[in-house]
């Protein structure tokens, strides 16, 4: 039982994560486009904020895709980063 409450990643984990990558300098519009990629099928955009962006929440992603979005969400970063460093290298 201690092992299947290892692998539990909440909502909160899910909005933790999520601020950290904000405060990185990762995009609202990216992260929320990976949101809507991991949410279960039939999701529907629940706000629409400022831009025009639809928002869904973090709880519509399944448990069993939470592990594999924080992993993706982990390369957003990073890859944020790499397109950041082109276009000043560029300039």
């Amino acid at each position: 039982m201690t092992d299947e409450l290892d692998l539990v990643v909440t909502s909160n984990m899910l909005r933790t994560a999520i601020r950290a990558k904000l405060c990185s300098g990762a995009t609202q519009r990216a992260i929320w486009g990976l949101i809507a990629h991991y949410a279960r099928d039939g999701a529907h955009m629940r706000r629409r904020e400022e831009g025009g962006v639809h928002r869904l929440p973090v709880e519509v992603i399944p448990h069993e895709r939470r592990a594999s979005f924080l992993d993706a969400l982990n390369e957003l970063r990073d890859h944020d980063r790499r397109r950041t460093l082109r276009t000043a290298r560029a300039a």
